[in-house]
């Protein structure tokens, strides 16, 4: 039976009273997010890569940066030449703070130019539609490299297994009730109130590594800046299990298809991939690939070294 099947096999009737009803949903989610995972092993490479981020300092002593670029260099698969051609991507899906700045997608403001960090409940930006926007802007910014519709392919892999990550957390904890600081309003030119927004993938890693988020929250009331919590539910539990079961439901299956595209796409980055490693094998000195390195912080994170 194929992933497809399995997850939408997965599910059953909901109690009529509310805690009955938040407690199925949580664990019909539970189980789909695990059927996902048993065929779509190829996510845990990006599962590997976020589980190995370093903790910033709450507040932070110094630059934190990760993006959804820097995700798709440390795919085992991407030779280090690739790489340096895919720093065009650096700045999607990124957040980036510390003593001086804070900004996301790769636009930084410093401190003393923000008014204000406000927090949205995570689930509410967990959308397949905000998952495809995030990847349009992949394939706009993508320059015509070898294997770029397998990069491409990638790029959704990364961004919905973290999303999937942060979704599989709602059986141990409600992903509505977690608050995620993702929207920043600052002083544009001639003093003009500004926001900016934190894209899907900047959102779903503030989700799954709290520690990263709390810092960032910590970072902003150090330099004065007021954080604003999110808006109160106004959703039953019954009707955020329902959307939570879909969302994951669809989430799981645009990976699927994610996975399908890229292994059907043609083998020049495998050859690329193929070649690296055969030199690394007659050069046993050069088997370090940086790529393959756990990911660093601050401004040199973004741009593996060759």
């Amino acid at each position: 039976m194929g992933i497809g099947d399995r997850v939408r096999g997965i599910g059953g009737a909901v109690g009529g009273a509310v805690g009955s009803a938040a407690a199925a949903g949580r664990s019909a989610v539970g189980r789909r997010v695990e059927a996902g995972r048993e065929g779509l092993a190829s996510g845990d490479w990006a599962r590997s890569a976020l589980g190995a981020l370093d903790v910033p300092d709450s507040p932070a002593t110094e630059v934190w940066e990760y993006s959804l670029g820097v995700l798709i260099c440390r795919h085992p698969r991407v030779p280090a030449a690739t790489a340096k051609l895919l720093r065009a991507l650096d700045g999607l899906g990124a957040v980036r703070f510390g003593p001086e700045e804070v900004g996301f997608d790769g636009e930084d403001v410093p401190w003393e130019k923000v008014t204000g960090l406000r927090l949205h409940d995570a689930f509410a930006v967990m959308t397949n539609e905000g998952l495809d926007a995030e990847i349009d802007r992949v394939r706009d910014v993508l320059p015509p490299i070898p294997g770029r519709k397998w990069v491409v392919g990638k790029a959704v892999e990364a961004a919905a297994t973290v999303v999937l990550a942060s979704l599989e957390q709602a059986a141990e904890r409600r992903l509505d009730t977690v608050e995620v600081a993702c929207e920043i309003t600052y002083k544009g030119l001639l003093g003009r109130q500004k926001t900016m927004q934190a894209s899907l993938f900047a959102t779903a890693l503030l989700a799954q590594r709290p520690e990263v988020a709390a810092s960032l929250v910590a970072t902003a009331r150090a330099h004065g800046v007021p954080v604003t919590p999110a808006p109160p539910l106004t959703e039953d539990a019954y009707a955020r299990a329902a959307a939570l079961r879909a969302r994951t439901t669809a989430m799981t299956e645009r990976l699927t298809q994610a996975r399908a595209e890229a292994e059907a796409d043609d083998p020049t980055l495998d050859e690329a991939a193929s070649t690296e490693d055969k030199a690394l094998t007659a050069d046993p000195a050069g088997a370090a690939i940086p790529h393959q390195a756990t990911p660093q912080t601050g401004t040199d994170a973004q741009h593996p070294t060759a």
